[in-house]
């Protein structure tokens, strides 16, 4: 008999054509742990009947949100199978496009979130396969002394099924078969330099600070599991309408700055500045670029906590561009016209 053992574990994902029909898994995600889990909504029995013994419960909707799934940020590799993170930007983002010119993958916020994925985890026991998965969340976050992780969030999907049950596409050979013959590397803070400053000119090296941590938050605000009679479109009832946006998605930003050695951050809240940064990393020849073309501080902190160092942290608002910033746009000089984009020049030739 299998036993079940995280170590053992492993995630891979396939690109879906049709909302509800799973697809053969063809990457693997470098993930270190999930919460996505199938959950019925039930129907109880309530009518009177001469005792106050509880009858009755019968599944009847399913419900898949609100999982996650996490893991290590990585430059994508494709030797043997794809291995990298690039698909769950394209997949909470919504767009990309590939710069030939620069050799590099551009990652960009789309108005709606088309795209949704197979996900298949081989638990021994089981393989489990999520059915068309969206992201609802992403969270990309680095301090110097860890590696930078992601945290795809609030996963909404239509089916969840395992090893037997009807219908299931991969089986755990699906997943084990995925060889990738290339290591990726990992993304490092020791690697990153951020800039920021306003909007009067372009960004330039001057502009650097120095920060020890991150945080950057993209909310899609995705519909939550719901359901209707079928359709040519929705042909099972029993699980939950593809999700759409339902309302303003959100992206804020945050840095930590080791040490309080200046009062900008204060000054550019105080006058209400629009601000751009970046948050760029390199190493061996890959690139991962976070381009913010237009934020505003919302917090900023210098609070003293004893008799250590005074450190700062500063929250940040992430607005739509819309042309406000001229400046800051993809290498190949294309403007990045939601709230941010994002590059990655890895092994991948193509944008996820």
């Amino acid at each position: 008999m299998a036993t079940g053992q995280g170590h053992a574990a492993r995630c891979a994902l396939g690109v879906e054509s049709v909302y509800e029909t799973a697809v053969a898994v063809t990457e693997i995600i470098p993930f270190s742990s999930e919460s996505i889990n199938k959950i019925f909504e039930t129907i109880e029995d309530t009518y009177l009947d001469g005792s106050p013994g509880r009858r009755q419960i019968v599944n009847n909707l399913i419900a898949i949100s609100g999982g996650e799934l996490s893991g290590e940020l990585v430059y994508d590799e494709i030797a043997g199978a794809p291995i990298g993170c690039e698909r769950l930007i394209r997949g909470a983002l919504g767009a990309s496009a590939r710069d030939a010119g620069n050799g590099l993958n551009k990652y960009y916020m789309a108005n709606e979130l088309d795209d949704h994925y197979t996900l298949v985890f081989n638990k021994q026991v089981s393989a489990w396969e999520t059915v068309s998965a969206k992201f609802g969340s992403l969270e990309l976050t680095g301090t110097l002394n860890e590696r930078v992780t992601f945290s795809a969030g609030d996963i909404i999907a239509a089916n969840l099924k395992r090893t037997g049950d009807a219908g299931i596409v991969n089986a755990i050979a699906a997943v084990t078969s995925l060889s990738p013959t290339n290591l990726p590397q990992p993304v490092l803070m020791k690697d990153a330099s951020f800039r920021i400053a306003d909007q009067g000119d372009a960004i330039a090296d001057g502009d650097k600070i120095a920060i020890n941590g991150f945080t950057l938050t993209v909310s899609n605000s995705l519909t939550d599991s719901e359901w209707s009679t079928d359709d040519s479109v929705n042909t099972d009832q029993q699980t939950s309408l593809e999700p759409l946006r339902n309302g303003f998605r959100e992206v804020t930003f945050s840095i930590q700055i080791p040490r309080y050695t200046s009062d900008q951050m204060f000054t550019w809240q105080n006058s209400d500045t629009p601000l751009q940064a970046d948050l760029k990393f390199a190493s061996g020849g890959y690139q991962f670029n976070i381009l913010i073309p237009y934020l505003k501080i919302t917090e900023p902190s210098a609070g003293v906590g004893g008799p250590e160092l005074i450190k700062e942290e500063v929250s940040f608002t992430v607005l739509m561009n819309l042309g406000r910033n001229t400046y800051m746009t993809f290498q190949d000089s294309t403007a990045i016209a939601g709230e941010i984009g994002i590059e990655c020049l890895s092994a991948r030739t193509t944008a996820a």
